[in-house]
């Protein structure tokens, strides 16, 4: 896999839209102007981003429901996932959406 790696909302977004991306992770804090949650809206309104994957990872027990009402394909918590269960996770959701 080649990865990109950003630092906050605003370059996140960025990339989502300039890359050709197979899945995307997500956190819902980002420092800078976008949140996940921002760049999460942003990314489900492009129609060439509609169908990629976007795997969120969260601290707030409270933001599952909304982060998958806006389109999220799948929403952990930060204490339930380590590097194995991320690596499934990403081999399962790619698989789906293949």
């Amino acid at each position: 896999y080649e990865l990109r790696f950003e630092t906050d909302g605003e370059s996140g977004l960025k990339a989502a839209l300039n890359w050709q991306a197979d899945i995307i992770l997500l956190d819902i804090f980002l420092p800078g102007r976008l949140n996940g949650l921002d760049v999460l809206q942003a990314i489900r309104k492009e129609n060439k981003l509609v169908k990629v994957p976007i795997f969120v990872v969260t601290n707030l027990p409270d933001a599952i429901d909304k982060v998958m009402h806006l389109g999220a394909t799948k929403c952990s918590m930060k204490t339930d996932v380590d590097l194995n269960s991320v690596a499934e996770d990403i081999e399962e959701l790619l698989a789906k959406a293949s």
